[in-house]
């Protein structure tokens, strides 16, 4: 016997898709794989509810899904290095921006205080208590 017809062209529908895939992420270009897991779920599911006989064949197209993931495994990795290296080649010499938020913060604490000290203008805080009340004659 062999595996039902529509079971056989879904794999292979998904794994066109995947092939399709594999070549947009060797081009650079951004993914959707948004219902990957899902349609690979239903398939595995499927072919697990044919009886033995009529599920032999479907192997060999499961197999051929399995390369497929894995190729397309391989492409992803390869663009996520290739964006890894291009975002290190981009920062590269640039001072690191969680410093710079420091920094800017710093003067701008500095700018805001009355007498130019570092923080006076901030007010009560955890270093600094609330100031005393001030009593008023009555």
């Amino acid at each position: 016997m062999t595996a039902p017809a529509p079971l056989l062209r879904d794999i292979a529908t998904l794994a066109a898709a995947l092939d399709e895939a594999r070549t947009q992420a060797e081009s650079g270009a951004p993914l959707d794989l948004s219902g990957l897991e899902a349609r690979a779920a239903e398939l595995c599911a499927a072919a697990q509810r044919l009886p033995r006989a009529e599920a032999a064949p479907a192997v060999v197209h499961l197999q051929n899904l399995l390369d497929a993931l894995d190729a397309l495994g391989k492409a992803l990795s390869a663009q996520h290095a290739a964006l890894a290296a291009a975002l290190a080649e981009a920062a590269e010499g640039r001072p690191d921006p969680h410093t710079a938020r420091q920094r800017a913060s710093a003067l701008y604490r500095r700018a805001a205080a009355p007498d130019g000290s570092p923080g006076a203008a901030s007010g009560s805080g955890p270093d600094r208590p609330a100031p005393p009340p001030q009593d008023t004659p009555s």
